[in-house]
């Protein structure tokens, strides 16, 4: 939990910079290149031991860096961050920045599950109620849930949609238990 506020601070600090520049879509997407190589366990040992020296990770950042072609406000800011020792955080700011940038955009983030695999119109339709529900674009991810017997359940943001199979009988096992009273 602290190194998502720290985190979050990151990402704020860094958000605001990208969007001085009007920056902030393509700092997001190279940072998500970043956060890839990051994912490597070489890369990741390499960056975050205390045996390697500052100034060798720097380097090293700077050929990161230079790969990718990152923006002078990314690339500031992950020489910063190898400087302050805080890489070990960089998955948490990139998935902060995200939250940011989606709440400047209007948009809103959830998982749909399902008993069975949904086709593309019920998806699109699913997606529609949603944002209707919400008041903001949605982006779903959808996944298949075999203990749900049928219907689906979408979890956006801190709104749950339960249209399964499962909910339907207890609501109908609460309306006869409540009737024979």
């Amino acid at each position: 939990m602290k190194n998502m506020m720290l985190a979050t601070r990151y990402a704020k600090a860094l958000y605001n910079l990208a969007k001085e520049k009007g920056e902030q879509d393509a700092v997001f997407n190279q940072m998500r290149v970043v956060a890839e190589a990051f994912e490597d366990k070489e890369i990741s040992e390499y960056i975050q031991s205390p045996l390697i020296r500052p100034t060798d990770k720097v380097k090293a950042m700077e050929k990161v860096i230079g790969s990718i072609n990152a923006s002078e406000v990314l690339k500031n800011f992950l020489l910063l961050m190898v400087k302050k020792n805080r890489l070990s955080i960089f998955a948490e700011v990139v998935t902060a920045y995200q939250m940011i940038s989606d709440e400047a955009h209007g948009v809103t983030r959830g998982v749909v599950r399902s008993a069975t695999v949904l086709a593309p119109e019920e998806r699109t339709r699913i997606a529609e109620l949603v944002s209707k529900a919400t008041k903001k674009q949605v982006i779903l991810t959808y996944k298949e849930d075999p203990s749900l017997l049928g219907g689906l359940v979408a979890e956006v943001g801190s709104f749950t949609f339960d249209d399964s199979l499962t909910s339907h009988l207890k609501r109908i096992n609460e309306q006869l238990t409540r009737s024979a009273h």
